[in-house]
């Protein structure tokens, strides 16, 4: 019998922060408008100019079941990290979308994108 191989990507994978600081005063709020605290988002590769400020990513939404691609900031994302995903909806968004591949090529950006990216991530400390 013939094994089948299953498409995967390689991707830029991080979970949505804890807490932050939200509007002038500093409010601490969990998670984001967008995303519960500790999602996991699978994030696409650079999209403009912005130094990776703001990037398009999958995950699971708010009050949703399903998945959905939306804009944030990646200073909201934190535990960055490679990863191997055969998730059918996110390999075939990610092709469709000139995201990531299963290529080395994909594999070897993503490795030197994990020596300055986690610098990004907002820390709060609760006092």
């Amino acid at each position: 019998m013939k094994e089948i191989e299953l498409p995967f990507i390689w991707c830029l994978v991080g979970n949505i922060i804890e807490k932050r600081y939200f509007g002038e005063n500093q409010i601490l709020k969990r998670g984001t408008k967008k995303f519960t605290p500790n999602t996991k988002v699978y994030c696409f590769p650079a999209l403009w100019g912005d130094g990776y400020e703001e990037i398009q990513v999958i995950g699971k939404l708010r009050g949703r079941k399903n998945l959905g691609v939306i804009v944030t900031s990646s200073k909201f994302i934190t535990n960055w990290r490679l990863q191997k995903v055969f998730q059918p909806y996110v390999v075939r968004t990610m092709m469709e979308r000139n995201g990531w591949d299963g290529t080395e090529e994909s594999r070897r950006i993503i490795e030197t994108m994990l020596d300055w990216i986690p610098s990004r991530t907002m820390i709060v400390s609760d006092i």
